[in-house]
């Protein structure tokens, strides 16, 4: 195909829709953004996206434009793939025809559905398999022409290209959230089992100490042990509940969780800590959402980095949140770190910088020997 194929205008829009569906890593917005834009490029009325079944012989999903809800509701079940749109499945090439009807293959259009008459149609091939299937009818001012057809497969290499980026960015971040919750286990498992088991542990040798003793006196003494440990374990046992989730962020909403954390750590801690959380005249996003669990887990690790790790005699903690996007800055005065260096893996900067990158933000660390560390997230708001 040559560039004289195509009038200068609608391959100046291709090569702009073709930038717009390579950059767009939300699945469903993008289907829909190929079907619009095929429909937009050809001056077709109605337009379609057909997607393969697993076994490649009928669709398992069907993207329309032109079709409002309501016609689509009286039409009923979505096609499955048989009849002209079955062709396009069993011989995945490009075809045109000037009236869909009079194809030895057409089963006719059910109850309540819109005229149709001529049609185009391209499969999306990605790699060696077909993804999908293009239909377009009723061409405004005529039949298409081999222009549209060339610049329906272009589109739809483009729309390979993209529909196979956005699938790994999602198996990537897929990866990222599985290995993050492993991570999470493994470090609740030493949790429990360096701090509760341990306790319990011991508090067994008292009771058993105790119940050898013949001495009343210090059968009270290791009774009234035993219950200050008792005490002691369920604090221990309450703030890693607290820890795993955080009652507040479901009742309340990250603002208040995020007060309440800071509050509590720098009562567990040998620290000073600064809060300065603004949330203006914003209540909350939605309960319990991947942005707030980002945010509040992002903030819990990095002052338990500046008090474990970094050991730290002072943290800010600063928490602004706008229209667009929850800004998060955490700083202390401890010993620093290389944020390069192998070592600084057991700061939790890998889990964190999975996090940020999940909900598509941004998570920048500065910090050296000496001279304290620095954390700033940036998470956008979802549209």
């Amino acid at each position: 195909m040559t560039s004289s194929e195509l009038d200068e205008s609608r391959l100046r829009r291709l090569i702009e829709a073709g930038a717009d569906v390579v950059s767009n890593l939300d699945t469903d917005s993008l289907l829909g953004q190929i079907v619009e834009t095929a429909a937009e490029i050809t001056g077709a009325r109605y337009a379609a996206l057909g997607i393969l079944n697993a076994n490649r012989d009928g669709l398992d999903r069907f993207i329309t434009f032109g079709i409002d809800d309501e016609t689509r509701m009286r039409i009923g079940d979505p096609p499955s793939g048989l009849g002209v749109l079955g062709v396009l499945i069993k011989h995945p090439e490009p075809i045109r025809m000037h009236r869909v009807s009079e194809h030895p293959e057409s089963f006719g259009f059910p109850p309540n559905h819109p005229p149709m008459e001529s049609f185009l149609g391209a499969p999306i091939i990605i790699g060696d398999d077909v993804y999908g299937n293009l239909y377009l009818t009723d061409k405004r001012g005529g039949d298409f022409d081999q222009s549209d057809q060339d610049a329906v497969e272009l589109l739809a290499g483009w729309a390979a290209i993209a529909i196979n980026n956005a699938r790994m960015v999602r198996k990537e971040r897929l990866r990222a959230v599985i290995e993050a919750s492993e991570k999470e286990r493994h470090r609740w498992a030493l949790e429990l089992h360096d701090e509760t088991l341990q306790g319990l542990g011991a508090l067994r040798l008292l009771l058993s100490a105790a119940q050898r003793s013949e001495d009343p006196t210090r059968m009270r003494a290791a009774i009234e042990d035993v219950l200050d440990q008792l005490s002691l374990e369920i604090t221990g046992l309450r703030g890693l509940i607290t820890e795993l989730r955080p009652a507040a962020l479901d009742s309340l909403g990250l603002e208040a969780a995020l007060e309440s954390l800071g509050r509590r750590a720098a009562g567990t801690g040998d620290f000073d800590l600064e809060l300065d959380i603004e949330f203006g005249r914003h209540s909350r996003l939605a309960e319990a959402s991947e942005l707030e669990i980002t945010a509040y887990r992002l903030v819990q690790e990095a002052i338990s980095n500046a008090s474990k790790h970094a050991r730290a005699s002072l943290v800010v903690l600063r928490v602004k949140r706008d229209d667009t996007a929850i800004d998060i800055e955490v700083i202390d005065n401890g010993v620093g770190f290389d944020p390069q260096t192998i070592q600084a893996a057991g700061f939790g900067l890998t889990g964190m910088r999975e996090r940020v990158a999940i909900v598509n933000g941004r998570l920048d660390i500065e910090s050296q020997a000496g001279e304290g560390t620095r954390i700033h997230a940036h998470l956008p708001l979802a549209d």
